[in-house]
């Protein structure tokens, strides 16, 4: 089966034309705070959900040798002059996610997001997350809280902090750096993304202090036939599990 997995990717890669960057980017894991965008986007900083007016959708698959598939999927909704509404959606097994966003400007380069989520599975809960985004053109900087005020609906969500920067003054390139912190995990995420011809190249490495490598990734996005592709491959853990991701994306112009 693996080795079938790795044929189709081969001969989706040897098919590519046109290729443009999309905003999943799994091979740059989760250092994207700062530069995670689309209905996606919520699952690291609900801020940048906002989106250009129209209907979009984005779906990411990864495969583990050692877990259950892990399956990300969002839509969202833009207008001119107003908010973005996104909903978003994380599972695993029997475990899921869910999240509905509102995201929309504040100052000049600077969005918030706001929103509220479901988690049902090992632990059941209601919560709310927020956001915030600035996005100089050069650099940008990010932050959000997840699971905020989970105990008031009776569930026992810890509290998660993420924090993030992003780099662009080199042309065709970026570099990012993420941290994440809840109430007993520390983790530090280094990524980049470069444009070479017509394909993005992006990579990861997320740590836990003292406890060694908890991701590396590679990755790759083009377009298939008008059709944004991610494709990314890498390691799970300090015994290098490895994974493989896929994502898809779409966006629908506004018509109204």
């Amino acid at each position: 089966m693996n080795r079938y997995l790795l044929v189709v990717i081969f001969l989706v890669v040897l098919m590519s034309v046109n290729a443009l960057g999309v905003p999943i980017d799994p091979g740059m894991g989760p250092a994207r705070t700062a530069v995670g965008s689309g209905p996606l986007a919520p699952l690291w900083n609900p801020a940048g959900a906002l989106d250009s007016p129209g209907v979009h959708g984005a779906l990411l698959v990864t495969m583990s040798s050692t877990s259950e598939a892990t399956l990300l999927v969002g839509a969202s909704i833009a207008a001119q002059n107003s908010p973005t509404v996104a909903w978003s959606m994380y599972k695993q097994g029997s475990d899921q996610e869910t999240w509905g966003t509102f995201a929309f400007p504040i100052f000049p380069d600077t969005t918030a997001g706001l929103g509220v989520a479901y988690v049902s599975g090992a632990q059941t809960g209601i919560s709310f997350h927020a956001g915030v985004l600035y996005n100089g053109g050069a650099w940008a900087v990010g932050a959000s809280v997840m699971h905020i005020g989970s105990s008031l609906f009776g569930g026992g969500l810890p509290i998660e902090f993420q924090a993030g920067s992003a780099l662009y003054a080199i042309p065709g390139a970026t570099l990012a750096a993420n941290v994440f912190l809840s109430e007993d995990t520390l983790l530090l995420t280094i990524g980049g993304e470069a444009r070479i011809w017509i394909i993005d190249v992006r990579w990861g490495l997320s740590i836990i202090p003292m406890g060694g490598i908890e991701r590396l990734g590679m990755g790759i996005g083009f377009d298939l036939f008008s059709i944004p592709i991610d494709l990314a491959l890498g390691a799970n853990g300090s015994s290098f599990q490895p994974y493989a991701s896929i994502g898809i994306s779409a966006n629908i112009p506004a018509w109204w």
